[in-house]
């Protein structure tokens, strides 16, 4: 029963699934971060899946990612496992702002 409603664009798969692995990252202590930092990834990720619902929102999350994360990544003073998943935030908001939807996006 799916109809054209249900279908994603690019931008809208890549942002729910960057939201779902935040989300993930942040519920598992895979990396040993700082508490504090587990917070910011479930934050992150829980907006991730909200934006994905539509195109244009999507696209402004990954805006979002691009610009608050990169600002962090180039405030970096050392190199942490944190400051690496800044880089790698900022990155996924890049591809999320220049992927190309793939069919006709609803309005």
């Amino acid at each position: 029963m799916l109809s054209n409603e249900l279908e994603f664009t690019r931008p809208q798969i890549l942002t729910l699934s960057a939201g779902l692995l935040q989300l993930g990252f942040g519920w598992f202590d895979v990396f040993g971060l700082d508490p504090n930092y587990h917070v910011i990834q479930l934050g992150v990720g829980a907006l991730g899946v909200a934006c994905a619902w539509r195109h244009d929102v999507a696209r402004m999350y990954g805006v979002l990612l691009l610009i608050s994360f990169g600002m962090l990544a180039f405030s970096l003073n050392d190199v942490t496992t944190e400051s690496f998943l800044e880089v790698r935030t900022a990155l996924i908001g890049l591809v999320i702002t220049l992927a190309r939807p793939g069919k006709a996006s609803p309005k």
